[in-house]
C-alpha cells in the first residue's frame, strides 16, 4: 500500500427516488466507484458518498396514488437501490438519506447559521412550474411552451419561498475564480466568470 497522500472526497448526485433507478444512475455511480477505488489504491484516505433526496411533491403524489405514506414509499425504492449497489459491488462508505435525523439536523444548523448572518430571507417565487420535474422555468427556457427537461406542459405558479442572497457574494466569487486555482480547467473557470459577470440573482432555496 502506498503512503497516505491525504484525504479524498467523492460523491454521486443524491438521487431522487420517485421510482427505481435506471442505467444512467448506474453509469454515474460506477464512474464514481472507479475513481474512489483508484484513489484508495493510490494511497488516499477516501470517503465515497451516495444516497437519496427523499423530499418533494412528486414523491408525495406517487405515495398517495399507491395508498402508502411517502416514507413507506421511499423506503421500498431505497431498499432496491441498495440491493442494486450490492449487486454492482459499489464500494461506497456512506449512504445518506435526506429523511434521516442526522441529515435533517445538519441542514437545520446550516440554514439557521445563514439566516442569522442575514443571507436568507423570505419572499415570493413566481414562474412557470413543471410538477413532475419540480422545477420552475422562464418563458425563454421552455421548448414549444413545455418543460425543457421532460416535454410536459407547465403551469403558472406562485409560492412563498426562502431565498439565499447569492448576489451579495458576486465580487467574492469573481475574486476567488480570478486569483486562485479553485476551479479547473481554465476553460471552465472562464465560463463561470462570464456567467457571474452577467449578474447573479438571489437563489430560491
Amino acid at each position: 500500500m502506498a503512503d497516505k497522500k491525504g484525504t479524498y472526497y467523492i460523491t454521486t448526485p443524491i438521487y431522487y427516488p420517485s421510482s427505481n433507478l435506471h442505467i444512467g444512475h448506474t453509469y454515474c455511480t460506477v464512474m464514481a466507484d472507479a475513481m474512489a477505488r483508484f484513489k484508495r489504491l493510490s494511497g488516499y484516505d477516501v470517503r465515497f458518498l451516495t444516497g437519496t433526496d427523499e423530499h418533494g411533491q412528486k414523491i408525495q403524489t406517487i405515495a398517495e396514488e399507491k395508498g402508502v405514506s411517502p416514507q413507506e414509499y421511499v423506503d421500498g425504492v431505497v431498499s432496491g437501490i441498495k440491493d442494486l449497489w450490492a449487486t454492482m459491488e459499489i464500494s461506497y462508505d456512506d449512504f445518506i438519506r435526506t429523511t434521516e435525523d442526522r441529515h435533517v439536523q445538519r441542514v437545520q444548523a446550516i440554514f439557521n447559521k445563514m439566516y442569522e448572518k442575514g443571507d436568507i430571507y423570505k419572499g415570493e417565487y413566481e414562474g412557470l412550474y413543471c410538477t413532475p420535474c419540480e422545477s420552475f422555468w422562464t418563458e425563454s427556457q421552455l421548448v414549444d411552451g413545455c418543460c425543457p427537461d421532460c416535454g410536459r406542459p407547465v403551469q403558472k405558479a406562485k409560492e412563498e419561498a426562502y431565498f439565499f442572497k447569492l448576489s451579495k457574494y458576486e465580487d467574492q466569487l469573481i475574486d476567488l475564480l480570478e486569483n486562485t486555482d479553485f476551479l479547473e480547467p481554465e476553460s471552465r473557470r472562464n465560463e463561470m466568470l462570464g456567467f457571474i459577470r452577467q449578474g447573479l440573482d438571489d437563489l430560491c432555496i
